[in-house]
């Protein structure tokens, strides 16, 4: 999580990350989910993705972004003390950009 004094103007507050998750929109975009602590809960709604991060155990989920843009999202699992507002943010971008 970015901290409130490094944040940029007009940046969302709890919600922007320091290394974003950069993927290619119109591409089949594959993750594998675990966790090494507690439970844990990958969810970005607006890209219709929550998906359980269990220890021990190796989940996935796929999804294909149309447009462009920054999607933002959060763990949605009560983790325990120092865990909340883990935020999540999937940057879609053209494939020419995504590569270089």
């Amino acid at each position: 999580m970015t901290p409130e004094t490094d944040l940029a103007q007009g940046s969302p507050r709890l919600l922007e990350v320091d290394h974003r998750m950069v993927v290619p929109i119109e591409s089949p975009i594959r993750i594998l989910i675990s966790a090494e602590d507690v439970l844990h809960s990958w969810a970005v709604p607006a890209l219709g993705i929550k998906t359980d991060a269990i220890p021990g155990r190796l989940n996935q989920t796929t999804f294909i972004t149309t447009l462009p843009g920054l999607f933002y999202g959060q763990c949605s699992e009560i983790c325990g003390s120092n865990h909340s507002f883990m935020p999540i943010v999937v940057e879609a971008t053209e494939l020419e950009n995504f590569e270089s």
